[in-house]
C-alpha cells in the first residue's frame, strides 16, 4: 500500500534513472590516465578502485559502494582530480550538513547539502520547493552525492529531475549504514535492480 505521492516519487526515480543512462558519454579507454594520475601521486590503486574509477568516468550513472576501510575516499578523490583534469565542473553533495562537511574535509573541496544545492524555497504555506528542477537544471557535469543511503525517495525524486542530461552522477556509499528518516531505501533498490 502507497500514498499515491510516494508512488510517484518511486516511479519518478525510476524514469530519471533510465534517462541518464541514456546521457552520451565520450568513447575512451581511461586506463593509461588512471596510471599517470597514479604515478603522478605516487600511489597504487587497488583493483577494484581502478575498475570503479575507469568505470565512473566512462558511465553517466555509477555506483561506488562499500563498508568502512574499503577504499571509497581515496577512489571518490582519485575520480574528482580525473574529472576536473579534463575541464568537467564537479559538484559534491549528501544528504546532512554534518555529511558534507566531512565529504568537504576528505576531499579538499566544497560538498553542499543536497538541499543546498538544489536552492531550498520556501513557498505558501510552508510547503519547500527548489530553485533547481527539470526547468532551471543543475549546471554541474558531474556529481558525486555521498551517504547516499540516507536519502530518502522524495528528496532524490527531487534530485534527478534537477541532474541535466549528459551529466555523469556518482552515487557513493553503503547500503548497511543509516537508513532515510523518509520513505523508502533508494540505495538498496538501485543496487538490487542491478541495472547500475
Amino acid at each position: 500500500i502507497y500514498r499515491k505521492a510516494t508512488s510517484d516519487a518511486e516511479y519518478g526515480i525510476a524514469s530519471e534513472i533510465l534517462r541518464l543512462m541514456k546521457g552520451d558519454v565520450t568513447e575512451r579507454d581511461y586506463t593509461d590516465d588512471i596510471y599517470f594520475f597514479e604515478n603522478q601521486k605516487h600511489m597504487r590503486l587497488a583493483p577494484e578502485q581502478r575498475k570503479a574509477v575507469k568505470t565512473s568516468l566512462s558511465s553517466p550513472f555509477s555506483l561506488i559502494i562499500g563498508g568502512p576501510g574499503t577504499g571509497k575516499t581515496t577512489t571518490v578523490n582519485t575520480i574528482i582530480e580525473l574529472f576536473e583534469s579534463l575541464k568537467l565542473s564537479v559538484a559534491l553533495a549528501a544528504p546532512t550538513g554534518r555529511a558534507a562537511k566531512r565529504m568537504s574535509q576528505v576531499t579538499g573541496r566544497e560538498a553542499k547539502t543536497i538541499h543546498r544545492l538544489l536552492g531550498t524555497q520556501m513557498g505558501k504555506g510552508g510547503a519547500h520547493s527548489f530553485t533547481h528542477n527539470e526547468e532551471h537544471p543543475l549546471s554541474a557535469d558531474v556529481i558525486i552525492l555521498d551517504e547516499v543511503s540516507m536519502i530518502d525517495i522524495n528528496l532524490m525524486s527531487s534530485f534527478l529531475k534537477a541532474v541535466k542530461y549528459g551529466a555523469r552522477l556518482i552515487l557513493s556509499g553503503d547500503s548497511d549504514q543509516l537508513p532515510p528518516v523518509g520513505p523508502g531505501n533508494v540505495l538498496r533498490d538501485v543496487i538490487n535492480s542491478g541495472a547500475i
